[in-house]
């Protein structure tokens, strides 16, 4: 850790994942692109991650189950191996971040559009269908949706 960051992204396993959502009220993508909890990823790579692991990024952190876990963790390694590879956060048409900034963008994994929203101060692009967890606000509503009852 260096001067109050936490582990490097490329360093953190699931048995890291498991300590970062301990009572933790804030939403899973804040936390993830909090340099305290994960010194490293940003923005473009928090939205890619989650995507890829199927997780709402409006989730309070301790609510995810040991199988959002081990996908954030695989989706994580994955992500990151890859950007690092490219030199950067690759704007491929089979990755999120390669349809965020179309006028409407569209789910690359099932051709649904993208809802926006803002988490932790930054936008937000996330799939209601892929990432199940809230109901999508109706179109032209703007914001993400509300959370589901119950969660």
């Amino acid at each position: 850790m260096l001067g109050g960051q936490g582990p490097d992204a490329l360093t953190v396993d699931r048995s890291g994942l498991d300590r970062l959502p301990a009572g933790r009220r804030a939403r899973v993508k804040a936390g993830l692109i909090d340099q305290s909890v994960v010194a490293g990823l940003g923005n473009l790579l928090g939205d890619e991650i989650l995507w890829r692991a199927r997780v709402d990024p409006a989730r309070p952190a301790r609510d995810l189950d040991a199988g959002e876990r081990d996908r954030l963790a695989d989706a994580l390694r994955g992500v990151l191996r890859d950007a690092v590879r490219a030199g950067c956060v690759p704007a491929r048409p089979s990755w999120l971040t390669g349809h965020r900034d179309e006028p409407d963008p569209a789910c690359p994994r099932c051709g649904g559009p993208l809802r926006p929203d803002r988490i932790a101060g930054r936008s937000t692009p996330w799939c209601p269908h892929c990432q199940a967890g809230r109901d999508p606000a109706p179109p032209g509503a703007g914001g993400g949706g509300r959370p589901h009852s119950g969660s």
